[in-house]
């Protein structure tokens, strides 16, 4: 390859890059009304997410606890710890999201309200995964005691969710209508 030629394809290479930051920097800046719409960037559907997933894990144990249970054989406790962990892991990072989306309500008591409602629903699952936790990694997991720990991280799950689902319904209400 000549010079020229060499010059030419590191040019368009820098080109490239500079095109792609500055595609990632414009896709990050948010209009002055996406705050008032309640858009708090990609937060809110990460957040939910988050919870629907820790939601899946522990409704996934749920019915492997139920045919482990029927079909009289011990809980694979990779299995078991895969699915605590899978859970612990989502409810770590809703929690992160939910800093994040108390930042961004600050001073709007209702939403705060909503999100104290969510935050004691997450703690409360995140008690029974670390108690579901302990259980799994143990060489021989007790069937019982982590499908109970499971349940009740669901059912705390499950709350935290219709919370979540009645707020961003009330934000997306109050968003303005354009015509």
């Amino acid at each position: 390859m000549n010079y020229l030629n060499k010059r030419c394809v590191a040019a368009a290479a820098l080109a490239a890059v500079a095109v792609g930051v500055a595609g990632t920097a414009n896709a990050q800046i948010r209009d002055a009304g996406a705050k008032l719409r309640g858009e708090y960037g990609t937060s809110s559907r990460s957040a939910s997410r988050s919870l629907y997933h820790a939601r899946d894990y522990a409704s996934d144990y749920r019915a492997y606890a139920r045919d482990v249970r029927q079909s009289k054989r011990p809980v694979n406790p990779e299995v078991a710890k895969e699915h605590a962990e899978g859970i612990g892991h989502n409810i770590k990072l809703f929690q992160k999201h939910l800093v994040d989306m108390r930042k961004h309500a600050a001073g709007d008591k209702e939403t705060l309200a909503s999100l104290d409602v969510i935050d004691k629903h997450v703690k409360e699952a995140a008690k029974h995964q670390v108690a579901m936790a302990e259980l799994c990694a143990k060489p021989e997991v007790d069937v019982e005691g982590s499908a109970k720990c499971c349940d009740d991280a669901f059912d705390a799950l499950d709350k935290a969710i219709a919370e979540h689902d009645k707020l961003m319904k009330k934000l997306a209400a109050k968003m303005p209508t354009t015509k």
